[in-house]
C-alpha cells in the first residue's frame, strides 16, 4: 500500500530525534534508558520500509502508549508535536477502517 504523504517525513523525525536520545544517553551512562527509546523506535524502519496501515495503527495504539508509559514526562513531551502531526493519519486510517 502507498505510504500516505507526510508519514515517512515524521516517521523519519521520530528516528532521528530517538538515536540523538540514544546517542546522549548512552555517553551518559543510562544504558537502561536507551533500552525505552530503541524499543519505542524499533519498529518504525520497517513500518518506513513497507507500509502498513495496521501496523501504524499498532505504534499507535500499542509502541506509542507503552512509551509513554516508560520514559520521563519531558522525553514524551518532546515527542508531543510529532505525534499530533501524526495524528490526522491516524484519525483517517480509522475512518478508512470504519467504512469498509
Amino acid at each position: 500500500m502507498n505510504r500516505p504523504p507526510g508519514i515517512a517525513r515524521i516517521l523519519l523525525e521520530m528516528l532521528t530525534w530517538g538515536l540523538l536520545r540514544i546517542r546522549a544517553l548512552g555517553w551518559s551512562g543510562q544504558a537502561d534508558r536507551c533500552i525505552v527509546e530503541a524499543d519505542h523506535l524499533h519498529n518504525l524502519p520497517n513500518l518506513l520500509a513497507r507500509y502498513d496501515p495496521e501496523q501504524l495503527l499498532d505504534y499507535w495504539d500499542v509502541e506509542r502508549v507503552c512509551y509513554m508509559d516508560a520514559t520521563t514526562p519531558e522525553f514524551a513531551a518532546a515527542l508531543q508535536p510529532l505525534w499530533q502531526q501524526l495524528e490526522p493519519h491516524i484519525e483517517s486510517i480509522r475512518s478508512t477502517i470504519a467504512h469498509s
